[in-house]
């Protein structure tokens, strides 16, 4: 097999592989202890979570519906709130209904109700507009918060086993602003020649791949291959803001329910129904081309009686293009043009491809969609042009990310290595995908100078893995670089970088 412009993936490349995946592992497993909890109970089932895991499941509404507050009163989030990355209170600008009354201000984040006095936060009158204070779990005995502020025990609303969510979240993407400089390894790396280095980044871009994979696999075991794909296609369509929400959507709206209604528009109904994103003609402004189009789903969606979703949608740094209407548009109709049968379709595509480019090319071709919705950002505004729903950029970004690692999964599920060696060669064939924020920021950490991207960063594997060895060891180890073993020279275990890639 080939990997990234002919290089042959020898030996040497799946050992540095392994030797990768070995520090990575550590790091995790450091970043796992700092995030996870230590027990703290005879029973052997209280725990005591760090509070950067608490702010994380806060901040993405990891949380049930159904919730009430330590006194019994019911609670809903109607706004979880801006992070706060300076002094004061966890989270400010929220808004929460408790009862009937909605309440505005700032939460507070800790392990348990005693923390409040702890930290000292009841001597600091930045705190005073705390309106909501969020706990692991309640202790039986809620003493020392602050008086008249409302508890919520987090622990108790879960959707899903705490096990789970821990997998699921990345620590290191947290809090969002970080400054960059060059770190411990940029001296280094200036001294390795660019394709030794580009051949360490190919080693780290395909264990990112392979985490992919791997993730893919479990939710084929939990919830079948069809649903995996769905759930995992709809929530790369939700881009960076709205992730959560689609994959939600997904999860509460089965493929299987959907595949089995009758027709394209009572499966529009039902997707846009539950999304909330249906409008109210009496009064929201409807285009007319989509009036009586909106008053047949309007018509099919009650005929469903399906519940609609409290999912919370945003438009924060989104583009107009990226809106959520065009991007639930995007999903249904891939599902259409598969005929609701997305893992028989990109598995057959795959088998008639005689070259890994080739079954490059025939993924991403697949991606293109038609709709009505290229001229369009919601049922009442339209786009400056039409535009398609999926540009070039975003089919990469869904071949990278889904696609191709949904067809390793798939092979190494049915035993057709062919399939996962061919899925995993087109992936090290794809070209550079677009600029994001986390790409710029690794590249200023170890590239200098970060022109050198141009040369080293020759496709997406690469990038990759540029982003995996910075999310795995800066972040993860918030950029202390005496702790890094990428940077430690004093170990024959800790090599240093150039010792993976000779």
């Amino acid at each position: 097999m080939t990997c990234a412009r002919g290089t042959s993936e020898t030996s040497g490349r799946w050992a540095g592989l392994v030797s990768f995946n070995a520090l990575r592992s550590r790091v995790r497993a450091r970043r796992a202890q700092c995030l996870q909890l230590h027990d703290n109970s005879q029973a052997g089932q209280r725990f005591q979570w760090c509070e950067r895991f608490l702010q994380i499941l806060w901040n993405e509404r990891r949380f049930v519906r159904a919730m009430r507050t330590a006194d019994g009163e019911p609670l809903s989030v109607i706004s979880t709130g801006i992070w706060n990355v300076g002094p004061g209170p966890d989270f400010h600008d929220a808004a929460i209904r408790i009862g009937d009354s909605v309440r505005r201000g700032a939460v507070e984040i800790h392990r348990d109700v005693a923390d409040w006095r702890r930290h000292g936060h009841h001597n600091d009158p930045a705190y005073s507009e705390v309106i909501l204070h969020v706990v692991w779990l309640a202790s039986g005995e809620e003493t020392g918060g602050p008086s008249g502020v409302p508890v919520f025990c987090l622990g108790d609303h879960l959707p899903q086993p705490w096990h789970v969510l821990l997998d699921e979240i990345t620590g290191s993407d947290y809090p969002y602003a970080q400054k960059v400089a060059p770190g411990g390894c940029a001296a280094d790396w200036a001294n390795v020649g660019d394709e030794h280095l580009s051949r360490l980044l190919r080693i780290a871009g395909l264990a990112r791949f392979d985490d992919k994979v791997l993730r893919l696999q479990r939710g084929m075991v939990a919830n079948g291959v069809a649903q995996a794909l769905y759930e995992a296609v709809f929530e790369a369509l939700g881009y960076k803001v709205n992730q959560e929400p689609m994959r939600v959507l997904a999860r509460e709206l089965p493929l299987e329910l959907l595949a089995d209604l009758p027709d394209p528009m009572t499966r529009e109904a039902a997707l846009f129904g539950a999304a909330g994103l249906l409008p109210d003609p009496s009064v929201d402004h409807v285009d007319p081309i989509w009036q009586q189009h909106v008053a047949e789903l309007w018509d099919r969606w009650w005929t469903l009686g399906l519940p609609r979703l409290d999912l919370d949608w945003s438009s924060r740094s989104s583009r107009p293009l990226n809106s959520t209407h065009r991007r639930l548009a995007a999903g249904l109709e891939l599902l259409e043009a598969s005929k609701w049968n997305l893992h028989g379709w990109l598995v057959g595509l795959a088998a008639a491809a005689t070259t890994a480019s080739q079954l490059a090319h025939l993924l991403r071709e697949s991606l293109r969609v038609r709709s009505r919705w290229e001229a369009f950002r919601t049922f009442g505004a339209r786009t400056s042009r039409p535009a398609t729903l999926l540009g070039a950029c975003r089919r990469q970004d869904l071949l990278v990310n889904v696609v191709l690692p949904f067809l390793v999964a798939s092979g190494r599920r049915s035993g057709d290595t062919a399939l996962a060696a061919s899925a995993t060669e087109a992936y090290c064939g794809v070209p550079p995908l677009q600029n994001n924020r986390v790409l710029t920021e690794a590249v200023h950490r170890f590239l200098v100078p970060p022109s050198r991207a141009a040369v080293v960063l020759g496709g997406a594997c690469e990038q990759q893995g540029i982003i995996e060895l910075y999310r795995s060891f800066c972040l993860s180890l918030e950029s202390a670089c005496e702790n890094c073993p990428f940077v430690q020279r004093d170990s024959v275990a800790q090599p240093r970088p150039a010792e993976y890639i000779s």
